[in-house]
């Protein structure tokens, strides 16, 4: 049915932010609490916390969805029947896992945020898990599974980071310690980035089969234009970091206003690079090997 054809991508790209909101912005306030002030701090709470609740609707619906989609048309999607199917599918498996990683996250951010990180971790390993659980993922088995999961990892700490320090920028620089929350950023953003380029490029060796089929299926095309998309995010990060963050250093509002301005360009970005997953999941076809 083609409502679903247009409702799969666009689901799925929801479910991408709100994941990397939960995951990523969580991994913000375990790394960088230190560095926080209390209104950033409480801004990436809050965050997390709608992040994971809005997650946790919307994966039912996603359940929903993939009733109808199996039933063929709007009223499947009601079904008791069609919904017991979708639950013992591998995506309805993903989804119910999906949705209780959100839940773990909330009961942490909500009630243990300060003493106990274990049900967070719980629920970011979780969430990135359900991406890895049907589709193109399950492919090569395990290997590409714990590829998939390290990648989404990755990409999830940057996205995740991107409003906190851009609601750090809005704040006085000294109180929100600018210069050392940026600069500590981007000690850690080298280690994330070096595991989101190695497993992409071997994930988009094995979900395509090689190179020839890289450069040549439509799937290995749409890859590769997400990974330029990715380069040129990455660009502007090594920019920021070599640049702008040691001009920081000196308190001066502008030098804030410039970092917030370039981190609404790596969001529009962003942006892009999810549509262009979800497409990648939901639209364009592997080739065949």
């Amino acid at each position: 049915m083609e409502i679903w054809a247009i409702l799969a991508p666009l689901v799925k790209v929801l479910l991408y932010v709100l994941s990397f909101l939960a995951v990523g912005t969580g991994l913000f306030i375990l790394h960088f609490r230190s560095f926080l002030s209390q209104p950033t701090l409480a801004y990436c709470r809050n965050l997390v916390r709608k992040s994971s609740l809005i997650g946790s609707i919307i994966a039912p619906l996603l359940l929903l969805m993939t009733a109808g989609n199996i039933g063929g048309d709007l009223q499947s999607a009601f079904d008791p029947l069609m919904i017991n199917i979708a639950l013992s599918s591998k995506a309805g498996q993903s989804i119910l896992v999906l949705f209780s990683g959100f839940l773990f996250v909330l009961l942490w951010i909500s009630l243990f945020q300060n003493q106990r990180p274990i049900p967070g971790i719980l629920g970011f390993a979780l969430i990135l898990s359900s991406f890895s659980l049907y589709g193109h993922s399950t492919i090569n088995g395990f290997s590409s599974q714990l590829l998939i999961v390290l990648h989404l990892g990755a990409i999830s700490f940057w996205v995740g980071s991107f409003l906190p320090l851009r609601h750090s920028t809005q704040g006085k620089i000294e109180e929100e310690n600018l210069f050392q929350l940026a600069h500590q950023f981007g000690v850690y953003a080298v280690y994330y980035i070096g595991i989101l380029l190695i497993t992409g490029l071997m994930l988009g060796t094995i979900l395509v089969g090689g190179k020839d089929e890289l450069l040549n299926s439509n799937y290995g095309k749409a890859f590769l234009l997400k990974l330029a998309f990715v380069t040129t995010l990455l660009g502007i990060g090594a920019l920021n970091k070599f640049r702008l963050v040691p001009q920081l250093k000196s308190n001066n509002f502008s030098h804030a206003i410039k970092l917030r301005k370039s981190i609404n360009v790596e969001i529009g970005i962003l942006f892009i690079i999810l549509i262009i997953s979800s497409l990648l999941t939901t639209s364009i076809e592997l080739p065949l090997k």
